[in-house]
């Protein structure tokens, strides 16, 4: 499956159907969501918890409820469905609750979709997976991933596969160290990434969804910066100056050997960002949003938000 170029102006063909979007209340699936709704395609939202899947009334033009990790609730979840886009994946950050690897939750899930997909007669299936480079490409994160991908290759299914590098929000862990008065990354900040906006892989998500071939596409910002640039723009938004520690990669491969038997997903996380972070992370270039703004957004909305209750 060779990669293929961006549309500029990605469209949804009236022969979309009605799209399924697995992982519409995380960050991505809702930018997805949005897009779709606003080309006037029916949404379904795959969910397992109602309290969040309320959020998306006038999104979604119906809300499924179903863990994709059991099977067993994905009965009846694709009658009607035309079409899937499935951004299911466990967060990047680093949190202390579930402990499986992203093999045990993203690989399983995304598995049992595609053969619910499959049985089900579904048209097209379209998956975000991430931008895969030899350096980490024997990552657990991204063998997770790529397993997702070799499946889809193997079925009867006609399907794309969305390949962005970092998300903005993934940078945002830079603006609370930013406040704190000092930031860490690995290497010497030198390895170059172009970040993309979500609105911007939601987009490319749309193009391979209206292509009729199946495609890989890999997804960009419109700026190439370098790790260091991006935590100085972390302390500009916040207003301090940059102090930056520089950790040797090989400390935080250690770290990740030894977190292996104690916590698979942590562990996953550090020797990704290890490898990934002092590497070139680039694709080829879309969209117009910039990582300044969205630092700059987000610093403004966290001070909007009273610190004390408002009488």
């Amino acid at each position: 499956m060779n990669e293929t170029a961006p549309n500029p102006s990605p469209t949804v063909r009236p022969s979309a159907g009605t799209v399924l979007v697995a992982g519409a209340t995380g960050m991505l699936g809702h930018a997805v969501a949005t897009a779709l709704h606003r080309t006037g395609t029916p949404v379904v939202s795959l969910s397992r918890d109602p309290a969040r899947a309320r959020a998306l009334r006038g999104i979604a033009d119906s809300v499924v409820l179903g863990d994709a990790t059991d099977p067993g609730t994905l009965r009846g979840a694709f009658d009607g469905v035309d079409a899937v886009i499935s951004c299911l994946g466990a967060p990047m950050a680093f949190r202390t609750g579930d402990r499986r690897s992203f093999r045990d939750l993203d690989t399983v899930a995304n598995l049992n979709l595609i053969e619910a997909a499959r049985s089900a007669g579904v048209r097209r299936f379209v998956y975000v997976s991430l931008l895969v480079r030899p350096a980490w490409s024997g990552t657990g994160y991204a063998r997770a991933h790529e397993e997702v991908v070799d499946r889809l290759a193997g079925s009867d299914l006609s399907y794309g596969v969305v390949r962005p590098t970092g998300m903005f929000p993934i940078f945002d862990p830079f603006l609370a160290m930013a406040r704190r008065g000092l930031a860490w990354i690995p290497g010497d900040g030198r390895a170059t990434t172009n970040p993309v906006h979500p609105s911007e892989v939601a987009d490319a998500c749309l193009d391979v969804l209206g292509r009729a071939e199946d495609c890989s596409l890999p997804v960009g910002g419109p700026e190439t910066l370098t790790r260091q640039e991006i935590v100085e723009l972390a302390f500009r938004a916040v207003g301090r100056t940059p102090r930056i520690l520089h950790l040797p990669r090989s400390a935080l491969l250690a770290g990740s050997a030894l977190l292996r038997p104690i916590h698979p997903r942590l562990s996953e996380v550090t020797d990704f960002a290890a490898r990934a972070l002092t590497n070139p992370f680039v694709a080829p270039p879309s969209g117009r949003r910039r990582l300044a703004d969205h630092f700059a957004e987000v610093v403004r909305s966290s001070r909007s938000v009273p610190t004390e209750p408002v009488h």
